[in-house]
């Protein structure tokens, strides 16, 4: 009988800086109403259970031959104040004030839509996805590889690899990557169930670093994002991580080199040296030279701080290039890396974890 198993293991990620992780939509202005809380509606439910007369007026509205624009706003108007949200919605979240400012004040201005970003669900339940998690310890891991290697290839999915010895060459035809050499086939990471109000809608302001100075650009998104440590609130999620030897120690799967390579302690090892080295090539970059941002200086020293102890880890959207590149001889020589961020709070860059053993 093999030696070799399937070998389980328990993480805990606690959430230092706001996560967003979108479902790849964006809510239109009759999908949702903000009150004390965002509130998801399902409209086709609440306008199946109106009685005659409101659904008629409804219907009136929809009817107005004047700009469309202007139908929107009466129309989100009228959901607004007449839905019961307890009812009909399909789940809700903590906003901040600065989106309910926000929705107050465009509120009837038919050229402010007012799209809002969700945390990607299943059902009612926010969630980290297990392929998220496992594409950042991915990331971090080759970069590990790269240290120890040089490679020849330019390509970003041909250098991973070349570092994964998952290449094919054949003579006359270009290289390829091949999946079935890929040792990653033997991790797998389950999804992870964020707890109850865990998430919040907040405006993500993007800065600029221009002219020595760091000021706010007119990108500004409201995104669903996650609390956190360095928010006062925090957050823990447990997950697992799966690594299954017996497909690495088969030897007609050409996999059987990295058995001893692919194991939780060099994962968590090569995520802490990465995301560190990434932080602080992003502080120094975004911040060197600048007047002002001591605040965000300061929230770069507690993301250090508070990962004491564990391992950190950076996931979700905003994470930045210098983030999600293996080495910095991949990045595009025409893309501007670190120089500008988007922020909540003004002061808090996106996606920062701490992993627990």
């Amino acid at each position: 009988m093999s030696r070799f198993r399937q070998k389980t293991y328990e993480i805990r990620a606690e959430i230092l800086t706001p996560v967003h992780i979108g479902d790849g939509s964006e809510l239109e202005p009759l999908e949702y109403v903000i009150k004390d809380r965002f509130y998801k509606v399902n409209l086709e439910e609440w306008l199946s259970s109106l009685s005659d007369e409101k659904a008629s007026e409804f219907k009136k509205l929809t009817g107005r031959d004047y700009a469309q624009k202007a139908v929107l706003t009466s129309l989100r108007k009228y959901v607004r104040d007449n839905i019961d949200v307890d009812k009909f919605n399909e789940w809700s979240a903590d906003v901040s004030d600065a989106v309910i400012k926000r929705y107050d004040e465009k509120f009837d201005a038919p050229e402010n839509q007012l799209p809002m970003s969700p945390f990607i669900r299943t059902g009612q339940k926010a969630y980290l996805p297990g392929s998220s998690i496992k594409g950042a310890m991915r990331t971090a891991y080759l970069n590990s590889l790269s240290k120890a290697r040089t490679t020849r290839e330019k390509r970003a999915d041909l250098v991973e690899g070349e570092l994964l010895d998952a290449i094919i060459r054949k003579e006359g035809k270009p290289p390829i990557f091949s999946i079935d050499k890929d040792p990653f086939r033997a991790v797998k990471i389950k999804d992870a169930f964020l707890p109850e109000n865990s998430t919040f809608f907040s405006e993500v302001i993007n800065y600029n670093k221009k002219d020595n100075c760091i000021n706010p650009t007119s990108i500004q998104i409201l995104s669903e994002v996650t609390f956190g440590k360095l928010l006062n609130r925090p957050i823990f999620v447990d997950f697992e991580i799966i690594i299954d030897e017996r497909i690495l120690s088969h030897t007609d799967s050409d996999l059987h080199a990295h058995k001893d390579k692919i194991t939780l302690e060099k994962f968590l090892k090569a995520c802490d040296i990465f995301y560190r080295n990434c932080l602080k090539e992003e502080r120094d970059t975004f911040l060197s030279n600048v007047t002002g941002g001591e605040n965000i200086r300061k929230t770069y020293k507690d993301i250090l701080d508070a990962a004491e102890g564990g391992f950190l880890l950076r996931l979700g959207w905003g994470s930045g290039l210098i983030s999600m590149t293996i080495s910095k001889e991949l990045r595009k020589p025409e893309k501007s890396y670190g120089r500008s961020k988007h922020l909540v709070n003004s002061r808090l860059p996106l996606g920062y974890v701490k992993l627990i053993l």
